[in-house]
């Protein structure tokens, strides 16, 4: 971050600095010093799509999610392959509750990521668990409990994916799966309330 912030100022000119400056923020968890930084260099080149999703992570992560949705648009105008607006969007969307909205772009996402041959990606993991979350509200609990299954796979120590099982399962009336779900859960998260209740649920 020193040295972008070197660079922007012996060399206001270079753009590329302070895109990668505002990067820096975003990273070191300076979210609105990236918004501002983000914002400054829209103003020199206001095609350069990178920047608004970099705008867009950070409103996301500041919980500005109309703002959020306003900046990863325009970027996926310029790109609309572009796999990690997508994923923002999906995102914001789904924090927003739009959850027609939000399954889209965070699908979409999802298929992009994936490869033929080798490892996922690291960020497959969350995405496939926003992507079960969104189809659990949408109340399609068969594809979202088959999501989340395949989910826990890859990130077996999460309890939010085996209390998702768990909800799923209660919705579709298989109560003693639901309560090994939520054993699973509440062993990595014991002091969890809602899985505390989605236990109570599937004993009744």
């Amino acid at each position: 971050r020193e040295r972008f912030l070197e660079a922007t100022i012996l060399y206001p000119e270079h753009d590329q600095a302070r895109a990668l400056l505002a990067w820096s923020d975003y990273y070191l968890g300076d979210y609105r010093g990236a918004v501002v930084g983000f914002k400054a260099s829209l103003q020199r080149q206001p095609t350069w799509e990178g920047l608004y999703n970099g705008l867009g992570w950070s409103r996301l992560r500041l919980g500005r999610y109309h703002l959020a949705v306003a900046a990863f648009r325009p970027a996926l105008e310029r790109n609309p392959e572009y796999l990690d607006a997508l994923h923002g969007l999906g995102s914001a969307l789904l924090e927003l509750g739009d959850y027609e909205g939000a399954l889209e772009p965070l699908e979409k996402a999802l298929r992009g990521s994936r490869r033929f041959i080798g490892e996922e990606p690291p960020e497959a993991g969350p995405l496939r668990a926003k992507v079960a979350w969104t189809l659990y509200y949408l109340e399609r609990y068969r594809e979202a409990l088959a999501m989340f299954i395949r989910a826990s796979l890859g990130m077996p120590d999460s309890y939010q994916l085996h209390a998702g099982m768990g909800w799923c399962y209660i919705k579709l009336g298989q109560k003693k799966d639901a309560r090994a779900a939520f054993e699973r859960a509440l062993r990595l998260k014991p002091d969890d309330d809602a899985i505390r209740e989605g236990l109570r649920q599937a004993s009744l």
